[in-house]
C-alpha cells in the first residue's frame, strides 16, 4: 500500500500525510483525524514509525504543497525586483520538486477561501503585513517572510536583504570617491529596512570620518499597496530641504531605485550638477528599468533579488525538516553594489571592513 493512496483517500498531500506519521506538531487536529481514518480503512502501517523530524532526503521524496502568497498588492503595481524575486521561489521550488502556487492577496485583511483549500504543507509570504485574522490562519504553517517589509513581521522566518551591510557599501563607495560630506535622502521615512540602511550608512560615514545628513520625509506613501508611490509635491519637498543644506552634501545615497528616478531629474532642474567632481548619487536595489532616463547613471547596489527567493525556499524546505525548533530565523543576503555603466555582471570591489 502506497502513501499515494492514503493521501487521495484523506484528500491531503503526500507530505501532509508523511506529517501525520512523524507526529508533526503543526498538523490540525481534523487533518490527522482523516489521514488516520485513511489509513486504517486501507489497512496502510507505515515502515518507520519513529516519531520526529526524518532525514532530508525523506522529505523530500514527499512532494510539498507550498504557496507563495503576496499580500497587499496587484499585478499592476508588482516592481521590477519584484521579477527577480518570483523568479527565485520558482526556480527554487522547482529544483526541490515543490508543487508551488502562487496568489496575489490586494486587501491583506482578507485571504481568499481558496488560498488554504490546498492543504499546504508551508508558505513563502511578501508584501504588506495581513490583519490579525489572517495571520492566525497563517501561523499553523511553516513559513518565510521574503525582503524586508513595512514593519517587522510577528511570525514565521525572514530572507531579507543585509540592510546594513547596504548602507556601509553605499557609504563607501562615496567616501572612496572623496566626498567629505554625505547624505541620506529618502521619501519613505517609515519603512523599516530603510531606516536600517540610513543608520548604517550614517554610522559607517562617521566613522570614516566625514560629515553626515539626511533629508527623510516620513507619513504615508502618496499611493496605496505595498509599494510606494510619491507625488511631484513630495518629492520636490525633499529637493528643497536639501538644497537648503549650507554646505550641501555632494555624496548621497538615495534610499531606492524607484526614489532616485524621481529625484535626480528634480536636482538637475533645480540646477545640481549630477556626476564625478560634483554631486554624486547611489542608489539600491538595482531595477534597471528605472535607471534608463538617468544622465548620468548612479551606482546601485545590487540586493540579489533573485538569490533571496531561492534562498527563502531553501529556509522553507529547513522549517519543514525542523518543525521542533522554536526560534524564528532571520537570514541576510549580501548584497553587491554595481558601477556606472559597467557591463552586465560587473561589481566594484568596493569593502566594508573597514567601516564596521
Amino acid at each position: 500500500m502506497s502513501i499515494n493512496k492514503v493521501a487521495k483517500l484523506a484528500g491531503v498531500s503526500n507530505s501532509t500525510v508523511s506529517r501525520v506519521i512523524n507526529n508533526h506538531p503543526r498538523v490540525a487536529p481534523e487533518t490527522v483525524q482523516s489521514v488516520k481514518r485513511a489509513m486504517k480503512k486501507l489497512n496502510y502501517t507505515p515502515s518507520d514509525r519513529r516519531p520526529g523530524p526524518k532525514p532530508q532526503s525523506r522529505h523530500r521524496a514527499d512532494k510539498a504543497d507550498i504557496a507563495f502568497l503576496v499580500f497587499g498588492t496587484t499585478r499592476e503595481r508588482a516592481t521590477p525586483a519584484f521579477e527577480d524575486l518570483l523568479r527565485g521561489v520558482s526556480t527554487g521550488a522547482s529544483a526541490n520538486g515543490l508543487d508551488l502556487a502562487f496568489s496575489h492577496v490586494p486587501d491583506a485583511q482578507h485571504l481568499p477561501s481558496n488560498a488554504l483549500d490546498r492543504h499546504l504543507d508551508g508558505v513563502v509570504l511578501h508584501g504588506a503585513l495581513p490583519g490579525p485574522e489572517v495571520r492566525e490562519k497563517l501561523r499553523g504553517l511553516p513559513a518565510v517572510w521574503l525582503m524586508g517589509n513595512r514593519r517587522r513581521p510577528d511570525f514565521g522566518d525572514q530572507v531579507m536583504p543585509d540592510s546594513y551591510t547596504i548602507g556601509e557599501l553605499a557609504a563607501n563607495y562615496l567616501v572612496e570617491r572623496g566626498h567629505q560630506h554625505v547624505a541620506f535622502l529618502n521619501l519613505d521615512g517609515d519603512h523599516w529596512p530603510l531606516r536600517l540602511y540610513q543608520q548604517a550608512f550614517l554610522a559607517a560615514a562617521q566613522i570614516a570620518g566625514v560629515q553626515i545628513d539626511s533629508v527623510v520625509l516620513s507619513g504615508p506613501p502618496d499611493a496605496p499597496g505595498y509599494w510606494a508611490g510619491h507625488s511631484p509635491a513630495k518629492v520636490q519637498s525633499l529637493v528643497s530641504q536639501f538644497l537648503g543644506r549650507n554646505p550641501r552634501p555632494t555624496g548621497c545615497f538615495v534610499a531606492d531605485d524607484m526614489q532616485i528616478a524621481l529625484i535626480q531629474p528634480a536636482l538637475q532642474a533645480a540646477g545640481v550638477e549630477i556626476g564625478p567632481g560634483k554631486t554624486e548619487l547611489v542608489s539600491c536595489n538595482n531595477e534597471r528599468p528605472y535607471l534608463i532616463g538617468l544622465n548620468p547613471k548612479p551606482a546601485v547596489i545590487d540586493i540579489r533579488t533573485e538569490a533571496i527567493g531561492r534562498r527563502g525556499i531553501e529556509q522553507l524546505l529547513w522549517r519543514l525538516e525542523h518543525p521542533g525548533v522554536i526560534e524564528r530565523v532571520v537570514t541576510t543576503v549580501e548584497p553587491v553594489i554595481v558601477l556606472p555603466d559597467a557591463p552586465a555582471g560587473h561589481v566594484a570591489p568596493v569593502a566594508t571592513a573597514d567601516v564596521r
